[in-house]
């Protein structure tokens, strides 16, 4: 017999059986998983263990043991024949399918399941993944009565000690578990039908392969669309608007008959593309350009987001400023400068002091969709009022250099559909290279910082907060290119 289906394979099989396929018998092909991705995966785990507390003194089946899956099932049938009242990672496999709960817990003579999501919403996907596990355990623990989500309340504000039951919220999925179970027992069969048949599912690339998640076989399923000149290549359309295209038999941009499209933005790439060269519209760019008051610097702003409040007032997932970092000019030569908040303090009165100070002698501040950055400074002046009109002042100096891009008045074949600074930055200047940094994205700048939490090595410490400030300064070294780039090409 095959190993068992794991919640996450029968989740691929829902969503194309050839993924699951693949994922079952060909692992060697997957995608390298983005560093962004194993973050985000660690904060789930991260979470799902510190929610634990909400029921002490458990047993982790995964404890001590080598990563034998029928071993924690086997582990799993102890514990509960040894009268155990609370379980995490709970392991049943019924059927051939496996699944791995965050916390089992018996009160009296009937369990409940609970399996915690690091997100502020349940979505349908979390619902379908719960149906799953509650169809095994069930035929496994007949005397489970009980399956909850629990998610992160959107609405718990920490307030002196951290409250867990306030910060987690309970939902029941069992009228969905118990309506389906039919659903699964064909969708279980159909899977390892597949696997049976011992031949790679003929299935096409389509818009499955994004939902309800990317698929970990991009690079094996998609070869031969990755070229600029792919239709998939086209930004700012939507996946199902390309795969029209595609499924009509245009797979390159310039087999689009440009006659038939009506939005700027997307005109202009498909020009690009047959031409083959960079696309401007000088007149709107100058017009643009010319609203710009000087002197003028550059400005970019680092937040962390903890799934579990750590100061005082904050709410899951809040927004909190931690580093920001300009680039001007004085007498002729550039100049940087940063402010690094200190996770150990809340600090956000002296870093909105600091940006407001910093930036006061500046007629313009320039900025990469500035939507993030005004909105810290809407949550801060809502914290420090007596701040408003220094905000407002602020504000009102703002230049979003994103928007000549985003409307489609400058594109180069080369960003491939990506409107982001980091897609502009090799085109702006060759040295603005954000491949040579230790962090290359502001969610990898999240999790870094927050890593300071745990870190007691002081040279280490340093380390990492000249990597932030790096990272940080390049965002607003390429923002400051970006304007120097427009002006010489308009």
């Amino acid at each position: 017999m095959s190993s068992p289906i794991s919640k996450s394979a029968f989740i691929k099989a829902e969503q194309c059986l050839k993924h699951f396929y693949l994922y079952k018998n060909h692992l060697y092909l997957r995608d390298k998983l983005s560093k962004e991705k194993q973050l985000i995966f660690k904060r789930g785990i991260d979470v799902g263990i510190f929610a634990q507390q909400l029921f002490p003194n458990g047993i982790d089946v995964t404890i001590s043991e080598k990563r034998n899956q029928e071993l924690f099932a086997q582990k799993t049938q102890e514990l509960i024949m040894q009268g155990k009242s609370t379980i995490y990672e709970a392991t049943f496999i019924f059927d051939n399918l496996l699944v791995m709960v965050d916390i089992l817990h018996k009160v009296g003579d009937t369990w409940t399941a609970y399996e915690v999501k690091s997100s502020l919403k349940i979505t349908e996907t979390y619902v379908k993944d719960a149906c799953f596990q509650y169809f095994v355990i069930k035929n496994c623990l007949p005397n489970l009565t009980e399956f909850n989500l629990l998610t992160l309340n959107p609405k718990y504000v920490l307030e002196g000690e951290l409250d867990i039951t306030k910060l987690f919220k309970t939902t029941s999925i069992m009228k969905d578990a118990v309506k389906n179970i039919d659903y699964f027992t064909h969708k279980s069969q159909l899977a390892k039908l597949t696997l049976e048949q011992g031949k790679i599912p003929d299935i096409k690339i389509g818009t499955h392969c994004f939902s309800p998640y990317s698929c970990d076989f991009i690079g094996t399923c998609w070869k031969g669309t990755e070229d600029a000149s792919s239709v998939f290549s086209i930004g700012k359309l939507s996946k199902q608007s390309l795969f029209d295209y595609y499924d009509n038999n245009i797979k390159r941009i310039d087999e689009i008959d440009i006659k038939t499209i009506e939005k700027k933005e997307i005109k202009i790439q498909i020009k690009a593309a047959i031409e083959q060269k960079e696309q401007i519209n000088k007149q709107q760019i100058v017009s643009f350009i010319s609203e710009i008051k000087y002197p003028i610097c550059s400005l970019d702003i680092e937040v962390w987001m903890p799934a579990i409040p750590f100061y005082q007032g904050t709410k899951p997932f809040q927004l909190v400023p931690f580093l920001f970092s300009m680039i001007y000019e004085e007498k002729g030569e550039l100049k940087k400068y940063s402010y690094f908040k200190p996770i150990e303090n809340d600090g956000r009165k002296e870093f909105l002091e600091s940006i407001i100070n910093s930036t006061k002698s500046f007629a313009s501040i320039l900025m990469f969709d500035k939507s993030l950055e005004e909105n810290i400074l809407n949550q801060l002046v809502e914290l420090f009022p007596e701040f408003r009109m220094d905000v407002l002042e602020l504000k009102a100096k703002i230049v979003d250099l994103a928007e000549p891009i985003q409307n489609g008045n400058y594109y180069h074949p080369e960003m491939k559909g990506n409107f982001t600074l980091k897609s502009i930055a090799p085109i702006v200047h060759q040295k603005s290279s954000f491949e040579s940094l230790d962090i290359q994205s502001g969610i990898t700048a999240m999790y870094i910082y927050e890593s300071l939490l745990a870190n007691e090595n002081n040279m280490e410490q340093e380390t990492i907060k000249q990597q932030l400030i790096d990272y940080c300064e390049m965002d607003a070294l390429v923002t400051y290119q970006l304007l120097q780039f427009f002006k010489k090409n308009s």
